[in-house]
């Protein structure tokens, strides 16, 4: 089907481009329409070996099938140049609280501790929020009704997930901990592996220290311990834990 055609397709464009290793890339970008559409800039859709179209400012997938070639940017389009996209340079309001800020959160039970996650959906015109449970999962946080909830039927484990109550949080149940996110330009200072002595055990792992200087990176993911960014000197792409990130979220706090 049309699947298929646009992965191969995509197989010849990659080919061309980057020969063998092109082919490996097409296998492993078919069946990423879900990830792409999680993509909020030219950079990460690109990344994600997507196609980023101008016209309604999204990530598509690289084919002229999923926006006009004119529109286009990525090995399919008119360039593959991220600076050609006019509207998506130009100066939009920033949002204090969007989608892969890390959050904190009281829980509605009442309890003494305080939850710490990531944003994932960002309701702008009703001010609501979803927010990622744990690392490492697109599960969010429902609500406590829900947690309570019996065990559900076997006949009806299936339908249950369309009865999902999700918590949804205003403005006032978040405190931003850090308002860095996906497609932010940052200051980041990259990891420096130190030797081992020799006598240390091989199979340790090395530690990270922390450079002296920072550089120009730019945001790709947010979790609520790392930071993925690729380094705009020399485009190489690192996890790095928060600290490594100059974090600028203080200095621009509004007012209470």
């Amino acid at each position: 089907g049309g699947s298929r055609r646009w992965l191969a397709r995509r197989s010849l464009q990659l080919f061309l481009v980057f020969g063998s290793r092109g082919l490996q890339a097409a296998a492993s970008s078919h069946g990423l329409g879900e990830e792409l559409e999680l993509q909020e800039t030219c950079e990460t859709c690109l990344a994600k070996g997507g196609g980023w179209c101008t016209s309604s400012q999204r990530c598509v997938e690289d084919d002229p099938e999923h926006c006009d070639g004119d529109n286009l940017i990525g090995l399919a389009g008119f360039t593959n140049d991220c600076a050609a996209d006019e509207e998506g340079r130009a100066p939009k309001d920033r949002r204090w609280i969007d989608k892969g800020v890390l959050v904190q959160y009281t829980f509605e039970n009442g309890t003494c501790c305080l939850g710490v996650g990531i944003v994932h959906r960002a309701y702008h015109e009703l001010e609501e929020y979803t927010v990622l449970l744990r690392d490492g999962s697109k599960e969010e946080v429902k609500t406590e009704r829900w947690n309570r909830r019996p065990p559900p039927k076997k006949a009806d484990e299936n339908s249950e997930y369309h009865n999902i109550e999700f918590r949804y949080f205003s403005r006032q149940e978040l405190t931003v901990i850090s308002g860095i996110r996906p497609g932010d330009l940052v200051k980041a200072h990259f990891a420096v592996r130190q030797r081992k002595p020799q006598a240390a055990d091989a199979s340790a792992e090395e530690p990270l220290v922390k450079s002296k200087r920072s550089e120009l990176a730019l945001v790709l993911n947010t979790t609520v311990s790392t930071i993925a960014v690729n380094f705009t000197s020399d485009g190489v792409v690192s996890v790095l834990p928060r600290e490594f990130i100059v974090d600028p979220t203080n200095a621009t706090r509004p007012p209470e």
